[in-house]
């Protein structure tokens, strides 16, 4: 295994240790704390309290709001789940209600977390997983409320395997039909294989559905082998009311990559379809799941982690064919803080990104948003911190209003509503003709960055990431991109800016006889890719071919830009 990804998992395992035990921790871990945290799954179960309980002081609140507006929240607190409501959007909670009477080691690992739907009758209906005496065992429970959550029915168990081994990882989901879908990771598959003497590697990915209220559930079914053992599962209902699932799948020798498969018919499903060749070979529990969401298109759009041989860091794609394909993923997020936990939400024809990063002394909720469906998006924004231990993101709705679902051992939960849409940027180019360097000169106001670059550089796609990780570092950094690109290929030009998620930048493109341009931009430039012209506050100008080293940027940023404008950047 690569050293970077020896690090990597070091770190993730003192972050898993911190959850465990309800406490911020983002130094390395040791390697009893890789042991236990990244691989044997302890301490993921709320600890006794000696509070009352209460949703601020709880493990793992998932939340949703019903057709009337009304917010529900199941969360575990000590060895019981419990539900309640907020009519006012978060800002007070009715009496909590309890869902098991018998005390049970519920799983609050954050990938593994309880779930809530409303059906369009009122019924409350509400998944969670749970841990036997057996390491690694335990079982996904359901339970329903049909007066309104007043109470909830004796807990039963989903999985039709009752042997002590590894039913968890459950994810929920209800279509219009008031049809209930569970899906989970379930290990009865592997131990079959072990007792036969052949190889099986992971878990299996099982379903069941209720179609009468949750009253029972019909057997389970398998739709996948070799799924990763340790990651959340995304669940999403298509525009055919049927439901849509992702899970991280085990190719080959190790290589843990997205999957996807769609549901066709009540029971039936298509042939799973990989998302992304991301090339991340590792035999270790990543504990870092998929988020999906569905648009009124029926496109899927997808976000996830990986730490590949082919891409590394967080990624969005886009399927419009039901995820028979999927976009180029775009990646996002800033790698020096550790960006994880994606969460999608589509209202309309605008789709939410959240994620979590870690500044080295506060959790940051980012986010940024398309108003056409993923084709383009808006510059990054941070809606949300908190200084203690923090929970994932979740984005939910409130009939066509978006909510940021948070939680953190600081603050307790937070409902957060989104920033107000913004309108779509054109992301056309502008013509780059004789006369244009001096435009932008004259509209630029103190120190800039003129960086010139083309779709058939490589080394140019290189600088490109470093310009979206610098402008979400300091945020006030000037860049124009100019692309030498001939005008026919402007569509191309759109694509790789967006798919590079630098589309929210000032651009240009040649609009005229090359040489020409080069000649009046400057006489010394002979055509060699990528070209950046930085011009200071004094109006002194030094050009560099070749991608710029990082440092070099920052250095030059400190002492051109005023301290007080460097705002998100951490001395």
């Amino acid at each position: 295994m690569a050293i970077e990804n020896t690090q990597f998992w070091k770190h993730c395992a003192a972050t898993l240790a911190a959850c465990a035990l309800g406490v911020a921790s983002f130094g390395v871990a040791s390697l009893s704390g890789i042991a236990n945290a990244s691989m044997k799954h302890k301490g993921h179960t709320a600890p006794l309290p000696e509070s009352p309980p209460s949703i601020q002081t709880s493990a793992v609140p998932t939340a949703t709001f019903d057709a009337s507006g009304k917010l529900w929240a199941v969360w575990a607190f000590g060895p019981h789940l419990y539900v309640n409501h907020s009519d006012n959007k978060g800002n007070t909670f009715s009496s909590p209600v309890k869902v098991n009477t018998e005390a049970e080691k519920i799983s609050t690992n954050p990938e593994a977390r309880p779930h809530i739907v409303v059906a369009s009758n009122g019924n409350i209906y509400v998944s969670y997983a749970i841990k036997l005496k057996k390491r690694f065992s335990g079982h996904v429970k359901f339970s329903r409320s049909t007066d309104g959550g007043k109470s909830f029915s004796t807990p039963i168990i989903v999985n039709d395997n009752r042997d002590m081994i590894g039913h968890s990882f459950p994810v929920l989901g209800i279509n219009k039909q008031d049809q209930i879908y569970i899906a989970w990771l379930d290990s009865r598959d592997r131990i079959a294989a072990k007792k036969a003497g052949e190889d099986y590697n992971g878990s299996a990915l099982y379903y069941a559905i209720s179609d009468n209220h949750g009253t029972s559930f019909q057997p389970n079914a398998r739709i996948a082998d070799t799924t990763c053992q340790c990651c959340r599962i995304g669940m999403a209902m298509g525009n055919n009311d049927l439901p849509v699932i992702t899970w991280r799948h085990i190719y080959g020798d190790n290589i843990r990559d997205q999957a996807i498969v769609s549901f066709t018919d009540k029971t039936v499903f298509s042939q799973p379809q990989r998302i992304s060749e991301d090339q991340w070979h590792i035999d270790a529990c990543p504990h870092h799941g998929s988020t999906l969401a569905i648009d009124d298109n029926d496109s899927y759009h997808t976000a996830w982690f990986t730490n590949g041989r082919a891409r590394q860091g967080l990624f969005y794609a886009l399927s419009n064919n039901q995820g028979q394909q999927f976009t180029t993923p775009l990646p996002f997020g800033n790698r020096d803080r550790q960006p994880k936990h994606p969460a999608l939400l589509s209202i309309d024809n605008t789709l939410y990104l959240a994620w979590k990063e870690f500044d080295g002394e506060q959790s940051l909720i980012r986010m940024m948003q398309s108003n056409n469906n993923g084709a383009q998006w808006q510059a990054v924004q941070t809606i949300a911190s908190s200084s203690g231990s923090a929970d994932h993101p979740f984005l939910i709705d409130n009939n066509g209003i978006p909510y940021l679902s948070w939680h953190s051992g600081t603050e307790g939960f937070r409902l957060i509503p989104l920033p107000a849409q913004t309108t779509a940027v054109d992301t056309t180019p502008r013509g780059f003709v004789s006369g244009s360097m001096a435009q932008i000169s004259a509209q630029q106001q103190g120190a800039y960055i003129i960086n010139f670059w083309s779709i058939d550089c490589p080394p140019c796609y290189k600088e490109m990431k470093l310009w979206r990780e610098l402008k979400e570092q300091y945020p006030s950094m000037k860049v124009v991109l100019v692309s030498t690109d001939a005008a026919e290929f402007q569509t191309e030009v759109i694509q790789a800016m967006s798919e590079l998620g630098v589309s929210h930048f000032e651009s240009w493109q040649f609009a005229d006889n090359a040489e020409q341009l080069r000649f009046e931009i400057d006489r010394h430039w002979f055509g060699e890719l990528p070209r950046t012209y930085f011009r200071d506050h004094n109006g002194n100008t030094e050009a560099i071919s070749g991608v710029v080293k990082r440092e070099l940027v920052e250095q030059w940023l400190q002492q051109n830009i005023a301290p007080a404008t460097l705002a998100g950047h951490k001395h």
